[in-house]
């Protein structure tokens, strides 16, 4: 989109300079809308009444056969327009009825007041900063560098576009691009082992002491003791079809301790059965029910 509205010719639809100006300054979509508005102000928008006060224009339009009258105030001086309809204030679009007043004042170009810098083709290329000091100019050198980005992206996608329908350039240009992004990645090493020196210097000259040749601490190993019981050594482990209780601890076990509540929560997703002791429907049996006389 932003090859588009840089390289792009936007088709116009008048011979007015108002329109050219335009497609000059607006990116596409932007375009569109003002052509839509220019368009609607020029074919269908008249005037009723026009009067002065203090040598500021008061234009008093109407759209057709609409009963609605929007004021337009505008200042020749300063080529300050404010209409009533406040689609500017809005959308950041001038209206038809702002349109209709610049063209019967034969302007030639758009009042820069009305061309917002975010609608722009060229919106990177203006600064936003407004610091000083050493901040202005890092900000400075932000934006020239986004600029370079753009540039480099405008010209990548124009190449592209026009080479793609020639095979023999386009196998070309992908030779080129190839061996430009080689040696970009041995320029690449090269500063980041001359970086990483850089930094080891700083670091030893911070903290007063140089980085030494061989290194006798080492991390310690890791353990794998979360969620786990405390492991103690030199300990049998105990083997997997002797039956253990969940609450009975068992030194170097795998088995994690369960808590009252999930001892619960699988006490209750067990299916009852029927005890043959006591006649009840329970979690037990005969052989372990607890009404049962020992």
């Amino acid at each position: 989109m932003d090859n588009d509205s840089k390289n792009k010719r936007l088709e116009c639809k008048t011979p007015n300079p108002l329109e050219k100006d335009a497609s000059k300054l607006f990116i596409t979509t932007i375009f569109y809308d003002f052509q839509y508005e220019l368009e609607i102000g020029f074919f269908n928008c008249g005037v009723e009444e026009m009067k002065k006060d203090n040598e500021i224009n008061i234009f008093k339009l109407r759209k057709g056969s609409r009963r609605r009258d929007f004021d337009v105030v505008f200042d020749p001086t300063t080529l300050d327009t404010k209409c009533f309809c406040k689609k500017f204030e809005r959308d950041g679009v001038p209206c038809r009825h702002m349109i209709w007043v610049w063209k019967a004042r034969m302007l030639e170009k758009i009042p820069k007041t009305y061309v917002l810098n975010r609608w722009c083709t060229m919106a990177y290329t203006k600064p936003i900063f407004y610091l000083e000091g050493n901040v202005l100019e890092e900000c400075l050198n932000a934006v020239d560098k986004k600029m370079l980005l753009n540039d480099l992206w405008c010209e990548i996608h124009a190449c592209v576009s026009l080479v793609q329908n020639n095979e023999d350039d386009l196998s070309d240009l992908v030779k080129k691009l190839r061996a430009m992004r080689i040696d970009l990645e041995q320029k690449k090493t090269t500063n980041g082992s001359n970086n990483f020196c850089s930094k080891v210097k700083d670091i030893e000259m911070l903290i007063g002491a140089s980085l030494p040749s061989e290194v006798l601490i080492k991390a310690p190993k890791i353990s794998k003791n979360k969620g786990m019981r405390v492991h103690v050594p030199n300990q049998v482990n105990v083997p997997n079809d002797t039956h253990v209780p969940n609450d009975t601890h068992v030194p170097n076990s795998d088995k994690r301790m369960k808590s009252d509540r999930e001892k619960a929560v699988e006490q209750s997703q067990k299916k009852k059965r029927l005890c043959r002791a006591c006649g009840e429907l329970g979690y037990h049996d005969s052989r372990n029910c607890p009404g049962k006389v020992k």
